[in-house]
């Protein structure tokens, strides 16, 4: 009966210690649920440190490419080194978005996240602004200062949002310990009451599970840490069991061909339909010997994606055996396209420099040749070492063989003429102390003893590294020299003949006036006293040597008046036309009235001249109008006048020099085209002297005045519509 009491009290003793156990392992399930939970939330906020980390780090690493892209092309001009540069910014963006989402609930890295963004923004700024702006080397200095300090600036701002992450981090990683540590407590508290209840089996049974939760996890961890580094890397993964020939394909292998993940299935068929046709062929043959190579050796072919962009991919795998006996090709395949596009930039860019070598050389050797045609040599000054290069024709020009001595101030001074030795020192001081050398000419004594004139110039360059030079050419002139002092020599001779016929056309001229005159007195006593007694014949004598003693007395005029305008020395004045043109109309007075003539004067200005010379002009201009005039027409002559500038106008001066312009213009016969630069000429005449009297002086005097002025003279005429004489005479004088 007792053992009946105790069978039934430990029955219900039990079943109170069952429900007791069930009721604590429902507790304690609950209260594991509850660590777990935060568990996974522990898990997530590190795993979300470790991204946002991650990708802190990653927008640093753009920026230092596109700062290492920038550098290269400010080092080599190569714009293939702004490629990093160009794809930072998008990538840079990208980092800055995610690292914003990951961080959305934490109010500290958002301010930060915007600060961040700012100083980026100025860095970015700074390469923009020497983009846009030709650098020299001051400005190079400015950049690299202010980049340099714009990039100190986010780099402080990164770390300090690393250290709150490494604290949170911390944070996180103590509070994912602890919940760890309780969890399997709680769960190894469940496991001891299960001990209780279920049989040994179970027991083990409930080990392996936990073993299996952990390697779970762990796994877990391992897949998404695979999955970023993917996306990271820019490749994808992929399994192929040869015995069942299946395949699995990666989420990012997906991505990189330009689908979502897992949108079409992973068969051989259906990957090698975004293989480019052109390589198609290739990969099968890469692809043929896996089972006897152990491997896929790595390959580098072109796929299209979705969108029809063509990629490069490059691909590399091993072979392995499962558990089962299986063979299985585990490989990985890359997006190469940008490394791909760079390194035939690269091999691009050494076939163009080696292009450009050989031009160099034969550049290098025509150069040479050009020396020595031209009797010239170069040279350059490196600023830092203060060492010279000679040219080899530098080292002729001195009488010896091409780098037969050491390019140096010393021993070009052995050279130099012993009078001229200071020039060369103090030009070369020049160098040192100011950086420049102005051209000097000098005397040198050849290594064979012949005295040779020489004359060197320089100027300052820069190279690409920064390294100030000076480059300079030493050229031969002593045939120069002498041609130069020749020509002087004949100057001074023609001057002294223009001078010497220039006076003596004055007094010839002069001279001939008094037998002139006498001639003149005798002819006019015989018309007086004797020319009755003259036969007809003799009267029609007599009337052509009148004729011809008037012609010689305006010819002796106008060579007097032609050799007037030679004289060089005549002072240049401020001359009122308006007065100077009441003056010629004043001397023109009798023939204006006597032929009836109308001249329309505008208001003219002042300008600078020499004044009898400027009233000659405007004497010749009139009266030419008027004796040209048609028979029966009364002569119209205009003036006008207007300021130009010289490029504006048909005259041998392109530049913006101002000019008076004035235009002479007449209702007379006028001249063919073709005579207008004749009728300029001394002497020369359109006309028989019966036609029309004169000697073919008087616009040949005024070009001579325009010349003197340093101005120019037009004539534009049509036959029996009136000429036009065009002057232009420059502001300033």
């Amino acid at each position: 009966m007792i053992r009946i009491i105790n069978t039934f009290k430990s029955r219900i003793f039990l079943n109170i210690a069952f429900v007791i156990s069930l009721a604590s392992i429902f507790f304690t399930a609950s209260i594991t649920y509850k660590h777990i939970v935060e568990l996974n939330k522990s898990t997530d906020l590190v795993m979300k440190s470790y991204e946002v980390k991650l990708n802190i780090e990653n927008l640093m690493s753009e920026l230092k490419d596109a700062e290492t892209g920038f550098r290269g092309y400010l080092l080599y001009k190569d714009k293939a080194f702004l490629n990093p540069f160009n794809n930072s910014r998008e990538n840079v963006d990208k980092a800055f978005i995610r690292i914003k989402r990951l961080t959305k609930e934490n109010k500290t890295q958002q301010k930060n996240l915007r600060e961040l963004y700012r100083l980026i923004a100025i860095r970015y700024s700074y390469f923009d602004e020497y983009r846009e702006i030709k650098s020299d080397y001051k400005y190079q200095k400015y950049f690299i200062a202010n980049s340099k300090k714009a990039m100190d600036n986010v780099r402080k701002k990164t770390d300090e949002m690393s250290k709150l992450e490494d604290y949170l981090l911390e944070k996180r990683e103590k509070s994912f310990k602890d919940t760890s540590f309780y969890t399997p407590f709680y769960a190894l508290l469940i496991i001891i009451i299960t001990l209780f209840l279920i049989v040994v089996a179970y027991i083990r049974i409930n080990k392996d599970l936990i073993s299996l939760r952990s390697s779970n996890d762990r796994l877990m961890v391992i897949n998404e840490s695979q999955k970023l580094a993917e996306i990271i890397g820019k490749f994808g993964s992929w399994e192929v069991n040869l015995e069942r020939n299946s395949y699995q394909f990666s989420d990012n292998l997906y991505r990189l061909l330009g689908y979502e993940p897992q949108e079409f299935e992973p068969t051989l068929e259906e990957y090698l339909k975004t293989i480019h046709p052109d390589d198609l062929d290739f990969v099968k043959t890469k692809s043929a010997n896996i089972l006897e190579l152990k491997e896929l050796p790595g390959y580098t072919y072109r796929i299209i994606k979705k969108d029809g962009e063509i990629r490069f991919f490059h691909a590399t795998g091993i072979l392995i055996q499962n558990n089962f006996g299986e063979n299985i090709l585990v490989g990985t395949t890359q997006d190469v396209t940008d490394h791909q596009i760079y390194t035939e930039k690269i091999k691009k860019n050494n076939e163009e420099l080696i292009e450009y070598n050989k031009r160099l050389k034969i550049y290098d050797e025509s150069s040479k040749q050009a020396e020595i045609l031209g009797n010239y040599g170069s040279w350059i000054l490196n600023f830092e070492t203060l060492e010279f290069i000679y040219s080899d024709n530098k080292f002729r020009l001195l009488g010896c063989e091409p780098q037969s001595f050491n390019p140096s101030i010393e021993n070009l001074l052995e050279f130099v003429h012993p009078d001229d030795k200071h020039i060369i020192v103090n030009g070369n001081q020049s160098i040192i102390d100011k950086g420049e050398l102005p051209t000097i000419n000098y005397r040198i004594i050849r290594k064979d003893g012949e005295l040779r004139n020489f004359r060197t110039t320089a100027k300052i360059y820069t190279d690409s590294l920064g390294t100030k030079n000076m480059i300079g050419t030493t050229q031969d002139i002593t045939e120069e020299i002498l041609k130069t002092n020749d020509l002087k020599y004949k100057n001074l001779e023609l001057e002294r003949s223009n001078k010497e016929l220039i006076e003596f056309n004055y007094a010839a001229s002069h001279d001939l006036q008094e037998p002139l005159r006498k001639i003149q007195t005798f002819i006019s006593r015989i018309n007086d006293n004797e020319i009755e007694n003259l036969s007809e014949k003799g009267k029609e004598y007599m009337d052509r040597i009148v004729n011809a003693a008037s012609r010689m007395r305006i010819l002796i005029d106008d060579l007097l008046q032609y050799s007037r305008t030679n004289k060089s020395d005549a002072l240049f004045e401020t001359i009122n036309l308006n007065e100077t043109l009441s003056n010629v109309t004043q001397d023109l007075s009798e023939t204006i009235l006597e032929n009836e003539t109308t001249i329309h004067l505008p208001k003219l200005p002042t300008i600078k001249g020499i004044p009898f010379q400027i009233q000659q002009l405007f004497i010749n201009l009139i009266s030419n109008s008027i004796k040209y005039r048609k028979p029966e027409v009364n002569p119209i002559i205009s003036i006008a006048y207007e300021k130009v500038k010289a490029k504006t106008e048909n005259i041998a001066d392109d530049s913006n020099s101002l000019y008076h312009k004035f235009k002479v213009n007449d209702n007379g016969i006028g001249f063919e085209p073709e005579h207008a630069e004749k009728i300029f000429l001394l002497f020369n005449r359109l006309h028989g002297k019966t036609d029309y009297p004169g000697t073919g002086v008087g616009l040949a005097i005024c070009k001579k005045i325009i010349s003197n002025h340093n101005g120019y003279i037009q004539a534009i005429g049509k036959p029996n519509e009136g000429a036009t004489i065009i002057i232009y005479i420059p502001v300033d004088l």
